[in-house]
């Protein structure tokens, strides 16, 4: 049931429009704005992969893993916030790098532990928002495009760990773990190709 709920939330934002390449345009329409801000995390890969590979390495860690590590990573949401106005478009390629870690670590290790996962949701949690933003000050935008930004990536690490979390529960045979981490392999090598051609096109 959680993972159709998952499901159903992920597939209903990723119907937005698609947000101006962080231009934020949006006019008055509050609802507009939200979109727009969310669609930065769903719909440019270098926001939206890393955090799909942060929600599964939560999940291998823990089945309860989102739950425990959210205090850190939305800590790491709302401190990059005000961390978007000293950053430039590098900050893209850092959260790709973090992102190809955190899929690479989720792949290989069989075990993780709390520090590494609060550190890396932290992390992420700050790099995301950070690369989301990039360039704007606090409250230069308006407050909805900020809260669809952190609904948004709360959204997706959520709905990765939970699905992940419902399938590992539900099938308990150690094939099932495997399988996840082989999601990790292919998302850090989606993400490598991605980091290709962000390099490329600078």
């Amino acid at each position: 049931m959680r993972g159709r709920v998952c499901i159903l939330v992920l597939a209903a934002g990723l119907s937005a429009a698609r947000a101006e390449a962080h231009a934020f345009q949006s006019g008055a329409d509050y609802y507009a704005q939200f979109l727009e801000g969310a669609g930065v995390i769903l719909w440019y890969p270098e926001t939206l992969l890393p955090l799909l590979s942060l929600g599964i390495l939560l999940s291998l860690w823990h089945p309860e893993g989102m739950l425990r590590a959210w205090p850190a990573f939305l800590m790491g949401l709302l401190a990059g916030i005000p961390l978007a106005a000293f950053v430039g478009t590098w900050v893209t390629s850092v959260l790709l790098i973090a992102g190809i870690l955190t899929a690479i670590l989720a792949a290989l290790l069989q075990r993780h532990i709390r520090a590494e996962a609060l550190a890396i949701s932290l992390s992420l949690g700050l790099l995301a928002s950070a690369a989301s933003l990039q360039g704007h000050g606090v409250l230069e935008l308006p407050v909805f495009i900020y809260v669809g930004i952190v609904f948004a990536a709360n959204m997706v690490t959520a709905c990765a760990a939970g699905i992940a979390s419902l399938a590992m529960e539900r099938v308990e045979a150690n094939w099932m773990r495997i399988l996840w981490r082989i999601a990790g392999s292919w998302l850090a090598a989606i993400m490598t190709l991605v980091f290709a051609f962000t390099l490329t096109a600078t």
